[in-house]
């Protein structure tokens, strides 16, 4: 195992190391209790020699006195004495020098032979004796002493001079030793570090080209399994998942191509045009439908200006292009028709959520564009047709209520009442087809002017007021304060407010309330919002509220269900949005959002 091969050879260069270590402390444990021992019993000895020298003079000089048969103080000599029989059993104590036991040995006798000799000074009177006795007995003494004490003090500094020479040479066979041990240690460890190098390296340096190859595409690259241990271990996984990755791109390859062709198969079976772009914006795919159109209108495979606006909004933002209308429809001569595309631009992303690019489909509305025209054309050509004579019949029918032929009987003035009122209704209905009409073939131009919100609020007032007074209905007109003109078409965009109204007044119970507010969209523009108290609008048909000929089932009241359509087409046409807010028995509230003049120019 390669943790095995590393600890073997590492062990040497340990065992060295701890080798040195271990004798290096018990050598200078060793030295340090010998230089301890020796240094402190040889400057004990000094010391005790420098005492016993000095107490030594005092006895010699003590011993002077009493030979010139001079009153002695007796109290110094003993103190002297005492001074020196101490150092002196110190000094017979610590001998461990060769030859200072002698020394010792011969100090005491001298010392011996003084002391009998200062007793026997004592005793004599005769002064010439006194004087003999201390130049004949007393000095040799005191100089053999004085002699024995030199030499013992030679000899312990010989021994303190001898013992830093014996550190220095110890010390300096420990360093050569530690030298030698290091050296042999570090000559192991390069070794061992060669052959790791060629046992772990190696195969690394290997590893690391086949996977550099791999990585090229050099699929068929493996690593030499040399040893049995971790990283044997690793070139085998290594070769193993190359094996799986090559057959694993074989596969894949396969799944690729034949994924591409089912993808190029199905995209040329659809008949509209279909460009997938990448990131950049750049077309990456197309089926034979975009290439037409890319041929007819020779723009060298790039989408049209209108579209590539549209895909780069969506790369920007990631927002999806999916119009609902005809608004968005886009035309193109090929060849000598023109063809008219609602187009849809999806943002594609992969699993983590980044957008990859975006997919552009052209929906071929050519034929529902025309039929859309044609039935605009069939609705405004009937209601312009029925027009004129139901304009005569209205006409007829109020020349006889007027009653300008003649008295007419009680149930024939009903019948014509009702009439007319049919009449009026069906007019109605047509001059809204012909709006309707009108507003989808672009022809309503809109005369646009500044208009204050609160003119439009006194505005709708006064011509909804005989209506509301009729059902006993309150209008209460609220208005933010310095709200911006917006800019309208005052007629239009009154008629829109009118309808509203008109459907609140419908909807509202007796003697209700409606209000008609205005405030601040947040810098879109004005905020009109028409509220009542009606029954309110289920929530699944809030979303058809605006269809034409829609009306909300189980209802009761009359309409032929175009004001609220006429009303957002109205809208739309100004560059506004039109809405519904509402909850089932609390009431509905219609809101209308129109832009002001810096909102209509930015």
């Amino acid at each position: 195992m390669l943790r095995t091969r590393l600890f073997l050879n590492l062990l040497p260069f340990v065992v060295i190391l701890m080798a040195v270590g271990l004798y290096a402390i018990v050598l200078f444990s060793r030295l340090a209790n010998g230089v301890d021992t020796s240094v402190a019993v040889n400057y004990r000895s000094l010391v005790a020699v420098q005492e016993m020298s000095l107490a030594l003079a005092g006895m010699e000089r003590e011993a002077w006195v009493v030979a010139g048969w001079q009153i002695a103080d007796r109290t110094t000599f003993a103190e002297h004495k005492k001074r020196f029989d101490e150092n002196l059993a110190l000094q017979l104590k610590s001998a461990s020098l060769s030859g200072e036991k002698e020394l010792n040995q011969e100090l005491e006798a001298q010392y011996n032979g003084f002391r009998q000799t200062m007793g026997q000074l004592r005793t004599i009177t005769n002064a010439a004796a006194r004087h003999d006795l201390y130049d004949n007995s007393v000095v040799p003494h005191v100089l053999k002493m004085n002699a024995v004490l030199g030499r013992i003090r030679d000899l312990n500094q010989r021994a303190v001079l001898a013992t830093s020479e014996n550190i220095q040479k110890i010390t300096r066979d420990v360093t050569r030793l530690m030298i030698i041990g290091m050296g042999i240690a570090l000559v192991i460890s390069a070794y061992a570090c060669y052959q790791l190098s060629r046992a772990i390296l190696g195969p690394i340096q290997s590893l690391t080209h086949a996977t550099r190859a791999l990585g090229e595409g050099s699929w068929d690259r493996r690593v030499p399994e040399l040893s049995r241990d971790e990283l044997g271990e690793l070139a085998r996984a290594f070769n193993k998942m190359a094996a799986q990755l090559q057959e694993y791109r074989q596969s894949t390859t396969e799944k690729i191509v034949s994924l591409h062709r089912t993808m190029e198969t199905t995209l040329a079976t659809f008949p509209d045009p279909i460009f997938v772009l990448d990131r950049d914006g750049k077309i990456e795919l197309r089926n034979p439908s975009a290439d037409t159109l890319i041929a007819s209108l020779q723009l060298e495979s790039r989408l049209p200006v209108r579209l590539r606006a549209i895909a780069e909004a969506t790369l920007t933002t990631g927002k999806d292009f999916l119009p609902h209308s005809f608004d968005e429809v886009v035309s193109y001569r090929l060849g000598v028709a023109v063809k008219f595309f609602l187009p849809r631009v999806l943002a594609m992303r992969d699993k983590k959520g980044d957008r990859l690019g975006v997919a552009v489909v052209l929906y071929d509305v050519t034929r529902f564009r025309l039929l859309d025209a044609a039935k605009s054309n069939l609705v405004a050509t009937v209601s312009h047709e029925l027009k004129t004579p139901l304009t005569g019949v209205r006409m007829a029918l109020h020349i006889l209520l007027d009653k300008n032929l003649g008295e007419l009987l009680p149930r024939q003035e009903e019948l014509l009442q009702t009439a007319r009122e049919d009449s009026e209704r069906l007019l109605r209905i047509l001059n809204n087809l012909l709006d309707l009409a009108s507003l989808d073939e672009g022809r309503a131009e809109l005369r646009r002017e500044n208009v204050a919100p609160v003119e439009l609020l006194q505005t709708v007032s006064q011509e909804m007021g005989d209506t509301l007074a009729a059902r006993g209905l309150r209008l209460n007109c609220i208005a933010a304060p310095n709200l911006p003109p917006v800019s309208v078409d005052r007629q239009r965009i009154t008629h829109v407010f009118t309808n509203l109204v008109s459907n609140a007044i419908k909807h509202s119970p007796d003697g209700g309330e409606i209000i008609l507010s205005a405030e601040s969209a947040n810098g879109q523009g004005v905020l009109f919002n028409i509220s009542d108290q009606g029954p309110g609008v289920p929530t699944k048909y809030q979303s058809r509220i605006f269809d034409r000929f829609f009306r909300v089932p189980g209802q009761t009241k009359t309409g032929a269900g175009l004001g609220l359509s006429i009303a957002r087409e109205i809208t739309v046409a100004h560059g506004g949005r039109i809405g519904v807010k509402s909850q089932p028995g609390k009431g509905s509230t219609f809101y209308v959002v129109l832009k002001t003049d810096e909102t209509t120019h930015a």
